[in-house]
C-alpha cells in the first residue's frame, strides 16, 4: 500500500478494542493494534480488564470529531506533517478549536513529533486565526489556562503575541493554578527555552520568542502580583484611574497582597502618583 495506508480501524489484525463515550452519547468501537502503543497511555488501557479495569475511556464531547484522526498519527509517524495539517484544516480552523485539538492530544499521549509538527503549524497560522493577535489586549481562552505548563508555554511560543499580552497571558495563567509559584513558571520556560534550541539551534526566530517567555516568565516573580491586581482593577471599571506607580507602591504597603492592595487603591488609600518615583 501507500505511504498513507494503515490498519487503523480494521478488526483484521487487531489486538484489542476500546470504547469510546462522549458523555454516553455516540459510543464507539475502535479496533486497535501494536502500533497504537506508541501511546503510553493507551498501552496501559490495553490489558486494564485482566485487572478488573475497563477498556472504555469517556471524552469530551468537543473531541468527537477528531479523535480518531489522533489516533491514526500513532500508525503512521513518519507522514505526521501531512495529518497535522490536513488535521487543522479540517477540524480547528479557530484558536479554540486548536486548543481543543491539543487537549486531546495530550489526553492520547501523542509523541513528541506530534507535538512539534502541532505547534508549527500552529505558528503558521497565528494571524490567520486572530486579528487581534499583536495587540496588547491580546488575551488567550479559557482552555489555554487548562493546558499542562509546558503546553501552555509553547502555545505562547507560538502564537508570539506582544511582551505586554504575554506577561498578561501568563498573569492569568498564574491567577487560575494556585499551586503553581512564579519561580516554577520561570524554569518552566527556561526548560522548554533550552529544549527548543537543543531540537533548533539554528532557528533564531524561535530563540528571540523563548527569550520573550522567559522575560515575560520573569516579570511574574520581579513584580509580584502587579499583573494580577492589574487585572482584578479592570475587572472593576478602575483601569486607567491609578498608575503602574501606584500599584507598586500599593502591593510593596500590602506586602504583596493582591487583594489587600486592591482593597488600598479602590478606597482611596493608596499613595499619590508620585509617590514610588520620589522614593527612587
Amino acid at each position: 500500500g501507500g505511504l498513507l495506508d494503515s490498519s487503523f480501524g480494521s478488526a483484521a489484525g487487531a489486538t484489542w478494542t476500546l470504547r469510546v463515550d462522549f458523555d454516553g452519547d455516540d459510543s464507539r468501537e475502535v479496533h486497535l493494534h501494536r502500533e497504537a502503543c506508541r501511546s503510553a497511555f493507551l498501552t496501559l488501557l490495553q490489558d486494564t480488564d485482566r485487572f478488573g479495569g475497563s477498556r472504555t475511556v469517556t471524552l469530551d464531547p468537543a473531541w468527537r470529531s477528531f479523535f480518531e484522526p489522533l489516533m491514526r498519527i500513532l500508525y503512521i509517524p513518519e507522514a505526521v506533517d501531512f495529518f497535522v495539517e490536513q488535521l487543522l484544516v479540517s477540524h480547528a480552523r479557530t484558536i479554540g478549536q486548536a486548543l481543543a485539538v491539543s487537549h486531546c492530544a495530550i489526553y492520547l499521549d501523542l509523541d513528541a513529533p506530534f507535538f512539534a509538527a502541532f505547534y508549527a503549524a500552529v505558528r503558521s497560522r497565528r494571524r490567520r486565526w486572530s486579528a487581534f493577535i499583536d495587540d496588547d489586549r491580546f488575551e488567550l481562552p479559557r482552555a489555554w489556562r487548562q493546558l499542562p505548563l509546558g503546553h501552555a508555554l509553547r502555545w505562547l511560543h507560538a502564537l508570539c503575541p506582544s511582551a505586554h499580552a504575554a506577561r498578561s497571558n501568563l498573569a492569568a495563567y498564574l491567577a487560575a493554578e494556585p499551586g503553581l509559584s512564579e519561580s516554577m513558571m520561570h524554569d518552566g520556560a527556561r526548560d522548554e527555552e533550552v529544549a527548543s534550541g537543543a531540537a533548533e539551534p539554528d532557528d533564531e526566530e524561535a530563540t528571540r520568542g523563548w527569550t520573550l517567555i522567559v522575560q515575560a516568565a520573569a516579570a511574574q516573580g520581579a513584580q509580584p502580583g502587579s499583573l494580577r491586581l492589574g487585572r482584578k482593577l479592570r475587572r472593576e471599571g478602575l483601569e486607567g484611574r491609578v498608575s503602574d506607580d501606584q500599584v507598586a507602591a500599593a502591593l510593596a504597603a500590602s506586602e504583596g497582597n493582591v487583594d489587600a492592595a486592591f482593597e488600598r487603591l479602590s478606597s482611596g488609600k493608596g499613595p499619590p502618583a508620585g509617590a514610588a518615583e520620589g522614593g527612587s
